[in-house]
C-alpha cells in the first residue's frame, strides 16, 4: 500500500517501523526540521519538511495515489485539516486519526474518518488493565470488553483444560495465542503456562474473570 504519514514524532517513527517491515511505500510529511532530517537518514523513505494540514506538502507526497493517510501528530488542528482534505477533497480510501483529546473522536468520526485513536484513552486503558491484573482491555462497546491475560505458572487455570474453567455468564474464551499460533478454543484444549488467553466479558463480570483466570 501507498501510505502517507503526516507526523514523524515518536508514534509516526514507531509506524514507519512496522509497516516498512511489511514492504509498504511510505511517505512522511514532519513540522519539525530536526526531526525530518533524522527520519530522512534513518529510513529508505520520502520524508517531507512541512505541515500536512497544508494542500501544497499534502500534494508533494502524492496524496492521490495514497491508498491510506494517517494523521499521527501531536496536534489536533493540524490532524484534522489533513483527515478532513484527505476524505472531502482527494477521497483516499482509508483515513486514520490521532487525538489526543478523547472529547474530540466524535468529530472525527462526523467527519468520517474510518479509525480514531486517542491516546489518552489507549494510556488509561493500558494503566487500568495493569491494576485489574489484565494484560490488555480493548472496549467492544459500553458494557462490554475484550480481555487478554497472559497465563502464569501459578495461575489457577494452568494447565487446565478449558471446559473445567467455569466462567460467569456473560463471558467466553475466544481465542488462544501460543509461541505465534493462534488457537480456536475447544473444550479439549489445555491452557498453557505463556499463553495468550482472549476473553470477551461484560464489564460487570471483569472482575470474576480475573479471579478465576490469575488469581485474586
Amino acid at each position: 500500500m501507498y501510505i502517507i504519514i503526516v507526523g514523524g514524532g515518536n508514534i509516526g517513527e514507531y509506524l514507519v517501523n512496522l509497516l516498512i517491515k511489511e514492504g509498504h511505500s511510505i511517505v512522511v510529511i514532519e513540522q519539525d526540521e530536526e526531526k525530518a532530517q533524522r527520519l530522512a537518514e534513518n529510513y529508505d523513505i520520502l520524508v517531507i519538511h512541512g505541515d500536512g494540514s497544508e494542500v501544497r506538502y499534502l500534494e508533494d507526497a502524492n496524496i492521490r495515489k495514497a491508498d491510506v493517510l494517517v494523521a499521527a501528530t501531536g496536534n489536533d488542528q493540524i490532524n484534522f485539516v489533513a483527515c478532513q482534505l484527505a476524505k472531502s477533497t482527494y477521497k483516499v480510501p482509508k483515513v486514520v486519526a490521532r487525538t489526543t483529546n478523547v472529547a474530540n473522536k466524535i468529530i472525527y468520526e462526523n467527519l468520517g474518518v474510518d479509525v480514531v485513536v486517542s491516546t489518552t484513552e489507549v494510556a488509561a486503558l493500558a494503566l487500568y488493565s495493569g491494576v485489574k491484573g489484565f494484560s490488555t482491555v480493548i472496549p467492544l462497546g459500553p458494557d462490554v470488553g475484550l480481555i487478554q491475560f497472559i497465563v502464569g505458572k501459578n495461575s489457577p487455570v494452568a494447565n487446565r483444560y478449558l471446559r473445567d474453567i467455569h466462567l460467569p455468564w456473560g463471558s467466553t474464551v475466544v481465542m488462544i495465542y501460543r509461541k505465534g499460533e493462534v488457537i480456536i478454543p475447544r473444550g479439549d484444549e489445555v491452557i498453557k503456562p505463556g499463553d495468550t488467553v482472549t476473553v470477551v466479558a461484560k464489564k460487570t463480570v471483569e472482575s470474576k474473570v480475573r479471579e478465576i483466570m490469575v488469581g485474586k
